[in-house]
C-alpha cells in the first residue's frame, strides 16, 4: 500500500512539474530554437494528456486590428487552433492578459480542434469555458502565448462537470502578422519589456 501511495505521489509531482514547465520561458526558448521561419509549435495538455502529436507543426496568421487580436493556425494533420480577444486598445497593458468566460465568447475565446477520422471528416474539438490567455511576446520575430483554464467539448461547454483542465503554450518563429488600424509600435513587445 505504501508503495502505491509513493508511486501516486511521484506521478503527481512528475505531471505537476511537467505542466508547470509547459509554462516557463525556458520551455518557450527551447521550442523557438527548433522552429523554422513561419512555423508555430502549439503544445496542448488536456487533463494532463498531449492533445497534438509532437510532430505537429502549425502555420497560419496573426491578425491585429485596433479592436481585435486573432490567431488562426493549422497543422499538417488539419488540426486547428483559434485564439481571439477584443476590446478597445486591447494592446495597452503588456503582457497581454485576457480572461475567458463561458458566457462572453466575443470578448475572448479559444478553440482547439483536431481531425480524428479523415475519411469520415470526423473531428474532436474543445472550446474554452473559463480561464486566461496571456501573451508574453509579440513581434515580427516571435509570438509566445500561454493558455490556462477549463475547456469543454463543443456540446459540453455549458456543462461544468464535464469540463477538462487545459494548459497550452504557443510559440511562433517569424509568424505572418497582418496589422490593420494599429502600428507595430503600439502592439509589439517582448518579455524583457514586461
Amino acid at each position: 500500500m505504501m508503495k502505491n501511495f509513493m508511486r501516486s505521489v511521484f506521478l503527481s509531482v512528475f505531471f505537476g512539474t511537467a505542466l508547470l514547465s509547459c509554462h516557463s520561458s525556458h520551455r518557450a526558448d527551447e521550442i523557438y530554437q527548433t522552429l523554422k521561419d513561419g512555423q508555430t509549435k502549439i503544445e496542448v495538455l488536456i487533463d494532463g494528456a498531449a492533445f497534438y502529436p509532437q510532430t505537429s507543426i502549425f502555420k497560419g496568421e496573426i491578425h491585429l486590428f485596433d479592436n481585435l487580436f486573432r490567431v488562426n493556425m493549422f497543422d499538417q494533420f488539419e488540426s486547428n487552433v483559434v485564439v481571439a480577444f477584443g476590446g478597445d486598445k486591447w494592446y495597452e497593458n503588456k503582457p497581454l492578459k485576457k480572461q475567458v468566460f463561458r458566457d462572453n465568447q466575443v470578448a475572448a475565446s479559444v478553440m482547439i480542434g483536431r481531425l480524428i477520422d479523415k475519411q469520415k471528416m470526423k473531428g474532436e474539438g474543445y472550446l474554452m469555458a473559463e480561464g486566461e490567455i496571456r501573451v508574453e511576446t509579440l513581434s515580427d520575430e516571435k509570438l509566445v502565448m500561454y493558455i490556462d483554464g477549463k475547456v469543454g467539448k463543443y456540446n459540453m461547454q455549458y456543462t461544468p462537470e464535464k469540463w477538462s483542465q487545459v494548459k497550452c503554450i504557443v510559440v511562433a518563429r517569424k509568424p505572418k502578422i497582418i496589422l490593420q488600424g494599429v502600428s507595430k509600435q503600439q502592439v509589439y513587445f517582448t518579455e524583457k519589456e514586461n
